[in-house]
């Protein structure tokens, strides 16, 4: 009854789309949950279309759902992945639940404060409402970390949790004073007059996407996930060769007029070059991050505690990247 009731939930929360099944041999099915339809979930929307998982023998399934309820799904078993590393991830996991981080999609943010016109500075929005994504994951830490940075306290400002296509439009109604945007809603709200009050990427500097597995996926399924990444990493490489296709993606998946794809894909194309292989340095500014907003600050938390890079670096050899 409780995965049933679960399963009710995550049907609500998102949506799913399934890979065609080829009639000549049987794929192995996986559901991967993904948080929203943005820029950092490019790769797992370019592996779905481009049939980069059906090349590597998967079904994929992808749901798109809130890290509040992803992270409860993985651990129960009703998806198998989910597609994100930050600190909603890396907290479950220091939280109590057996997962590991072993993939990175990008290692930089891109994400900005943008403000109604009428606001000044970040002084100015002390009390006032800002949109995020989601309340304890990437956009919600790295907002503190950077607030903190300014010399501001994160306490002195409120975080209204918005899906990323609600953030716009509650900006330009009034219902929020500031969001936390990245491309393409950053270039909209630019357009119609929303002022950049702080530029959060470049002051946390932390992985933005990625996959998170169960322990049990890494020691029983190890086949099936370095398939999964192989699928990512590959679809990933495509994107940086390919820029018309990507262009093309790019504007459907988000749906942007060809323009702001364009300028969107240049800007994410600066942020997804990597082999895609955990690295500590990620890793550390995550839980620094945590730490930052006041949690974990007891313990020394080791890359092994929440990341495991051996498939990943398996995938990027045989890819050809080169792999200390």
């Amino acid at each position: 009854m409780r995965k049933k009731k679960l399963w009710t939930s995550l049907a609500l929360a998102g949506f799913l789309v399934t890979s065609s099944v080829s009639a000549q041999e049987p794929l192995k099915k996986v559901r991967i949950a993904y948080p929203d339809n943005t820029i950092c979930c490019l790769p797992l929307i370019a592996a779905l279309q481009w049939k980069i998982f059906e090349t590597n023998g998967l079904q994929a399934e992808i749901i798109q759902i809130r890290s509040q309820i992803a992270y409860p799904a993985l651990s129960s078993g009703e998806v198998q992945y989910v597609a994100g590393v930050g600190p909603a991830s890396v907290s479950a996991t220091l939280r109590g639940m057996p997962s590991r981080a072993v993939w990175f999609a990008t290692e930089e943010l891109i994400y900005s404060l943008m403000a109604r016109p009428e606001f000044q500075n970040v002084k100015d929005l002390r009390n006032k409402k800002i949109g995020l994504t989601g309340i304890g994951g990437t956009s919600h830490v790295s907002l503190q970390v950077a607030l903190e940075s300014v010399a501001e306290n994160p306490k002195n400002f409120v975080y209204i949790g918005l899906g990323g296509s609600q953030q716009l439009p509650a900006l330009e109604a009034g219902t929020i004073e500031a969001a936390l945007l990245s491309p393409p809603a950053l270039y909209f709200a630019k357009k119609r007059g929303f002022r950049d009050l702080l530029d959060v990427g470049s002051r946390v500097k932390m992985p933005l996407g990625g996959l998170t597995v169960m322990v049990s996926t890494l020691r029983n399924r190890a086949d099936e996930l370095k398939r999964v990444i192989k699928s990512l990493q590959s679809a990933k490489q495509e994107i940086l060769k390919s820029r018309e296709k990507s262009v093309a993606l790019t504007s459907s998946f988000l749906k942007l007029d060809r323009d702001v794809a364009e300028d969107t894909y240049v800007v994410y194309r600066k942020t997804v070059s990597g082999n895609g292989v955990p690295t500590h340095e990620g890793i550390d500014q995550i839980v620094k991050s945590l730490q930052a907003a006041g949690q974990f600050t007891d313990r020394k938390v080791t890359f092994d505690e929440v990341a495991d890079d051996r498939i990943a670096k398996e995938v990027a050899k045989e890819l050809g990247y080169k792999v200390p």
